[in-house]
C-alpha cells in the first residue's frame, strides 16, 4: 500500500556534506504520523529549498530544465512514488502521464524527484514497507 506524504522539514547544515529531508504522512490515522529521514546531498538540498521559496534564478537550474522538457513534451508529473529501500538506498520513480494519458514511470533519486515535484506540489507515495523499514528516533540536534 503507498501513503501519501509530505516533506515536513529540510536540514541544512554548514559545513557537512549530507544533509536531510523528512517526510511525514499527510493524513495520519493516529497523532503526528509516522516520519522518517532521507539522507541527501548538498546540491540537492540546496535545490529542494531554492524551488520551496519560489527563489528564481537568471537561467533554468537542472530541475527546472526537467520540469520545462516535460512540459514541452506534453506530459505531466502525476506523483512520485518512494517504493524501496536496499542497503539504507532509497528508491523512486517519477509517475508521468503523457499527452495520451499513458502512465510512464522514470527511476529517480528520491531528492531528484522530490526537487522537481515540490515547486508544482505534485503529491509523494511511500510504500508502507518503506516507511516501516526507514522509521528512526528523532535525530538529536535537529530538533
Amino acid at each position: 500500500m503507498l501513503v501519501e506524504m509530505h516533506l515536513a522539514r529540510i536540514l541544512i547544515r554548514e559545513h557537512a556534506s549530507a544533509q536531510i529531508i523528512e517526510l511525514r504522512e499527510l493524513h495520519p490515522l493516529h497523532g503526528e504520523g509516522r516520519s522518517f529521514p532521507i539522507v541527501i546531498g548538498t546540491p540537492e538540498a540546496v535545490a529542494i529549498d531554492r524551488r520551496l521559496s519560489g527563489f528564481e534564478v537568471g537561467r533554468p537550474m537542472t530541475h527546472d530544465l526537467l520540469a520545462q522538457t516535460i512540459d514541452a513534451l506534453g506530459a505531466t508529473l502525476e506523483s512520485i512514488a518512494i517504493t524501496e529501500i536496499i542497503d539504507g538506498t532509497f528508491y523512486a520513480a517519477l509517475v508521468l502521464s503523457d499527452r495520451d494519458g499513458k502512465r510512464v514511470e522514470i527511476d529517480a533519486r528520491p531528492s531528484d524527484a522530490i526537487a522537481l515535484g515540490i515547486a508544482g506540489d505534485v503529491p509523494i507515495f511511500v510504500s508502507d514497507q518503506v516507511i516501516e523499514d526507514a522509521i528512526m528516533p528523532p535525530l538529536d540536534g535537529f530538533e
